[in-house]
């Protein structure tokens, strides 16, 4: 049923403009933050766990802003995936950046984190040859399928984030490829180390940092923003401080902290629907009804 769901989604918004999309996914938000009482809990939380000093009301309205934004990610499936429209992307900022790194010809990680619309950042990399990345395979295999289908139909080389996976990770980048990680998924217990993110300790993976400290390789930041209107996206690029390279723990804080900056380009845009503080050292559950 969630297979048939998901690919509905993609057929019908795919003859969608990108503003009828988004008026769309302002109804559904407005209906799911009106009904699903786990959604209101888990945005609300994260936001005043990160904007501790913002007024409660400005939290409650970033908060349905968020849930707004994530779900217009979802509506612009079909767009970004059927469509493959290279007029989508507006304006990139810190182009001269990228290319830099490129220039260098020691390959390139990337840190792609959950903010605005990965598929579209996907969209335009794929355009770079040898672009792979490396993704947590769905529960549902039917979903897999149709997600490999889409995110392949420009060549980038899709890596299943497992041991066998990892051994690929350094051979894309011994052959001077691209490799792109989102960086801020929570990493199951022994994968991660707890790291302040933007004020709040996160257990943060350990994978991207490790792969930077050993290849020593070209580190980016990049996010697709997602402009108002359906007027479409600009990419950012941005290169994070040398302690990238430092130790694992002091690789974890600057990673954070970039991840932290290019989320106050927008803040609504970030995946604050995400449980990205379930796991605390202490064993308390931030998430918990009534906490």
């Amino acid at each position: 049923m969630r297979a048939f769901l998901f690919k509905f989604i993609i057929h019908v918004t795919s003859w969608m403009s990108l503003k009828r999309a988004h008026q769309w996914a302002d109804f559904v938000s407005r209906v799911v933050w009106r009904w699903s009482e786990k959604q209101r809990r888990i945005t609300t939380t994260n936001i005043r766990l990160c904007y501790p000093k913002l007024p409660a009301e400005q939290q409650l309205s970033l908060a349905k802003d968020s849930l707004t934004e994530t779900i217009k990610s979802m509506f612009e499936l079909g767009i970004i995936w059927k469509k493959q429209s290279p007029n989508l992307i507006r304006k990139i900022h810190g182009l001269k950046l990228f290319e830099g790194v490129l220039a260098q010809q020691k390959g390139v990680l990337l840190a792609a984190p959950h903010f605005g619309n990965w598929e579209i950042l996907n969209l335009w990399l794929s355009n770079q040859a040898g672009f792979s990345f490396l993704y947590k395979p769905p529960t549902d295999p039917k979903i897999e399928a149709l997600l490999l289908k889409y995110r392949g139909l420009n060549g980038a080389n899709q890596i299943t984030a497992d041991a066998k996976g990892v051994r690929q990770v350094f051979a894309v980048l011994k052959t001077k490829n691209i490799l792109a990680i989102l960086p801020d998924q929570q990493p199951k217990n022994g994968q991660g180390l707890f790291t302040p993110f933007m004020g709040q300790p996160a257990y943060t993976m350990t994978l991207f940092s490790k792969i930077a400290v050993k290849t020593q390789v070209p580190v980016i930041f990049a996010v697709a923003e997602r402009l108002p209107n359906g007027e479409g996206f600009d990419i950012h690029f941005k290169m994070p401080d040398s302690e990238i390279y430092g130790s694992i723990e002091n690789s974890l804080v600057s990673l954070n902290q970039t991840i932290a900056s290019l989320v106050s380009i927008n803040p609504s845009q970030y995946q604050w629907t995400y449980k990205r503080f379930s796991i605390q050292q202490d064993g308390s559950k931030p998430y918990r009804k009534n906490n």
